[in-house]
């Protein structure tokens, strides 16, 4: 195994912790013949297994754990159960939930807008476990027996999602398994054996450990590589996690540091809602128009008497424009670039010598255009202003304790996450350490693994590290249920208000820490949320994002997280652990048909003109078929995170004033094609370029 790009004290950590042992073969199913491997704990009573195979590099394999002999059921399913080390799970019970009950749940909204209370109370957003809940007693199931396995002498005709769950006493397993995101006709089920693996989990004592010892067995790869990993950074510094190569303009807006740039904040309105107060250029704006009123200036500037990657190689003066004042900030980190903007975080000590960290009044935006009629789309643009600016007393300031990165953002990236402090004292945020951590966030003298490392999505590691069997006591997505996968990524990927951290929009738990994958959402709920997700403002009126990071909030209000047929969750279109051929973490490119069509088969969606031409009233026949990508209209670009991009030019009548659309930079995941109604509110598929045939429409609707 190699190891070496790691420092000594992790090696040390590694060596001393676990045997890193090759890949184990699953219930009753033999291993390859190989060389003698190392012998496994004693499994189960019944027949022995086959040696396990020995990796090329890797130490020796385990042997494969084999299920003892069991007779078919002639009009039911038998199995195993078992998880990724190939050790049974004994105990628990096996479900076969109705794939027509699921179906029914869909015809029900999962309203956001739900005080807490009545949120966690729901029975129709959990689609397999709140129908377990329901009906357990009516449903086919079968016990688990100790040595595993189970049998469900009869099934009734239907199609089923095969759900496991856990016993109450078992404390290392969640429930779901990997037969439960797909209904199985009860033809294909009668008859034969089918075994079921499932979730591991931590116990709640276990500890983080931080990805260095996650690496040391299971290498290094392109989890690196996403924006999960990429998200703060020091200036122009990738750490031993990160790896920008792919993205060539990760950190152009350093360009401006380097030259020197003055940033001019001006026009303002504080009144106006949003971020955004002011205008923001890099040029004078009183040279073209001397009456402009100027109320501050950004300076930018790199001190080359410090080294890159040092605090204060990059610095930022704040100088009134309308007094005699200036403050000097250093650039500590980065904070984002990957996708469609970037923003720059500074820091001040608190009372006990710790450090709390603020996000400049700066975003760069990645697609910016400085001539485009908005401000928010220009390459520089204002963010919260008001939180430096006194514009009643023209006059610099500084953010209160609340606005601190700590207490609202940090949660979401990183690994290990708690707060300390209060808005007296000020707030300090702290990651697991780790030897090859990106920074010293909380100024401890030790690096911590900064950003959203592996166990932020498999759950604290320590019990899995020390564990004499390998695959255990640690979280595996895709054998959740579907819901308590896709509740791994809502936890950021939504926007409640929290309890902890002064209610801000991080899920925190009244003692600061963030919810740990694998729960459920009424568990997410309570213990995590004061508001359930965004408020009115954060949605259009149809019900399509408004903001930032809510994908989860759209998903499971879709069609794709409840039905009878396939439950997808996000890692059905996303790879978490990144793809260096797409951009997003995509299993298939955007502009590829086959990430819908793979599910979506029949031929009312492969035929795209046809289907058109069945739903819209017209094929398109003079479009190219390149053009016609599900995407287009069933995920529009609702969100503006960064700068948005023209679309349609409507200029149909000739004698009306041209109408000019835009778009954000964020998908909506509610897939559903907003009404052509709702275009004047918010962007629809009908303003899309290739919309230029809808504006007689529009026109005369």
């Amino acid at each position: 195994m190699k190891a070496s790009w790691l420092g000594p004290a992790a090696v040390l950590l590694i060596a001393g912790s676990v045997a890193c042992e090759g890949p184990v073969g699953p219930v009753g199913r033999a291993g390859d013949a190989g060389p003698q491997g190392v012998k496994g704990d004693a499994g189960v009573s019944g027949q022995t297994g086959a040696q396990g195979a020995r990796g090329a590099t890797g130490p020796a394999g385990k042997d494969a754990i084999a299920s003892p002999p069991i007779a078919l059921a002639s009009s039911g399913v038998v199995g195993y159960v078992h998880d990724p080390s190939g050790q049974v799970v004994g105990l628990g019970t096996v479900y076969l939930v109705p794939a027509a009950d699921v179906t029914a749940l869909a015809k029900h909204e999962i309203d956001l807008s739900l005080a807490p209370a009545a949120a966690a109370k729901l029975a129709i957003d959990e689609p397999l476990e709140d129908l377990i809940d329901a009906n357990a007693k009516k449903y086919l199931s079968a016990s688990v027996a100790p040595d595993g396995s189970y049998r469900i002498a009869t099934i009734a005709k239907g199609q089923y999602f095969v759900v496991w769950q856990p016993g109450a006493k078992d404390a290392y397993h969640l429930p779901g398994g990997d037969r439960c995101r797909k209904a199985f006709d009860q033809a294909s089920l009668v008859g034969t054996q089918l075994d079921i693996e499932v979730s591991g989990r931590a116990s709640d004592q276990a500890t983080y450990v931080g990805s260095s010892a996650c690496f040391g067995c299971h290498g290094r790869h392109r989890s690196m590589r996403t924006a999960h990993r990429l998200g703060l950074q020091v200036p122009g510094q990738r750490g031993a996690f990160q790896d920008s190569s792919s993205l060539p303009k990760f950190d152009a807006a350093l360009a401006a540091f380097e030259a020197g740039t003055t940033l001019y904040y001006y026009d303002c309105d504080p009144g106006q809602s949003g971020d955004a107060k002011c205008k923001v250029s890099a040029t004078d704006p009183t040279i073209a128009a001397p009456s402009t009123v100027v109320s501050f200036e950004l300076q930018l500037a790199r001190d080359s008497s410090v080294a890159k990657g040092e605090v204060g190689a990059y610095t930022v003066d704040l100088v009134n424009r309308l007094a005699s004042q200036r403050a000097h900030y250093e650039v500590v980190l980065t904070y984002g670039g990957a996708v469609s903007k970037q923003r720059y975080l500074t820091r001040r000590a608190n009372l006990d010598s710790s450090f709390s960290y603020y996000l400049l009044p700066l975003q760069h935006n990645v697609a910016g255009d400085d001539t485009l009629p908005s401000s928010d789309d220009w390459v520089w643009k204002d963010y919260r202003s008001q939180d430096w600016y006194d514009f009643a007393g023209s006059a610099l300031g500084e953010p209160a304790n609340a606005h601190a990165f700590d207490n609202n953002c940090a949660g979401c990236h990183m690994t290990g996450f708690k707060l300390a402090g209060d808005a007296t004292a000020g707030w300090n945020a702290h990651a697991v350490g780790d030897i090859n951590g990106d920074f010293d966030f909380d100024g401890d003298g030790k690096r911590e693994e900064i950003n959203t490392g592996c166990e932020s999505c498999h759950g604290p590691a320590s019990e899995h590290l020390e564990a004499k069997v390998r695959g255990v006591r640690i979280v595996s997505p895709s054998l959740l249920t579907p819901e308590r996968e896709v509740m791994i990524c809502g936890r950021c990927h939504s926007r409640p208000q929290g309890h902890g951290g002064g209610g801000t929009e991080a899920p925190l738990s009244a003692d600061g820490r963030m919810p740990r994958p694998g729960l459920r959402r009424a568990e997410f709920i309570s213990s995590f949320a004061a508001r359930v997700d965004g408020q009115s403002s954060d949605f259009f009126s149809g019900g399509d994002s408004r903001s930032n990071h809510q994908q989860y909030s759209d998903f499971i209000r879709s069609d794709m997280y409840r039905n009878g047929s396939v439950l997808l969750t996000c890692s059905s279109c996303h790879d978490a652990h990144g793809s260096d051929a797409n951009a997003h973490q995509l299993r298939t490119a955007a502009d590829d048909n086959k990430g819908c069509t793979t599910c979506h088969s029949g031929a009312d969606f492969t035929a795209v003109r046809g289907h058109l031409g069945k739903v819209a009233k017209y094929a398109h026949t003079p479009v190219d078929d390149t053009l016609l990508v599900c995407t287009a209209c069933h995920m529009v670009k609702t969100v503006a995170s960064g700068a948005r991009h023209a679309e349609l030019l409507d200029s149909v009548p000739k004698s009306a004033l041209a109408v000019q659309y835009f778009h954000g930079d964020i998908a909506s995941h509610r897939f559903v094609v907003t009404p052509r109604a709702a275009y004047a509110e918010q962007p629809v598929a009908g303003t899309l370029q290739c919309g230029v045939c809808h504006a007689t429409a529009f026109a005369n609707p």
